[in-house]
């Protein structure tokens, strides 16, 4: 019984990480999210290929400076912990807006994160993948 309440307590801990990611991107946050992440992060976008390192913390921020963005919806669809390993299956829908001028995009995504344990015991996005979705109800 321990073992169980143990595990539910670790996945409530990597949601309230991935909490905090989508929390840093509403806010506009991109030190917070940086923070986020594991020093070997890797990221996975439809359409370009693996992005880490400095080229991802450029392109994280180069994003978020190009964009405002408004949540719509937020799922946690499924969320595993093995060791000091977790992963967690995800869908959201959001609106962006060019911070330049321009019409507003909305968009409805679905991906996977891969975290790590940190040291400290934090839950850090270590692997980061998603695409489209064709509606906001599939999840």
């Amino acid at each position: 019984m321990a073992d169980k309440v143990e595990d539910q307590l670790e996945k409530q801990r990597v949601d309230s990480a991935i909490d905090a990611e989508v929390a840093a991107i509403a806010d506009d946050d991109i030190e917070g999210y940086l923070a986020l992440l594991t020093e070997d992060a890797l990221f996975l976008p439809p359409g370009l290929p693996s992005i880490g390192g400095e080229e991802l913390r450029a392109w994280l921020r180069e994003f978020l400076e190009q964009w405002r963005i408004e949540w719509l919806a937020f799922r946690h669809n499924e969320t595993e912990v093995a060791g000091d390993l977790a992963f967690h299956r995800f869908s959201y829908s959001w609106r962006l807006e060019p911070k330049s001028g321009g019409p507003l995009r909305v968009s409805h995504r679905k991906g996977l994160l891969i975290l790590r344990r940190s040291a400290d015991g934090d839950w850090k996005i270590a692997r980061k993948t998603w695409n489209s979705r064709p509606t906001p109800t599939t999840s």
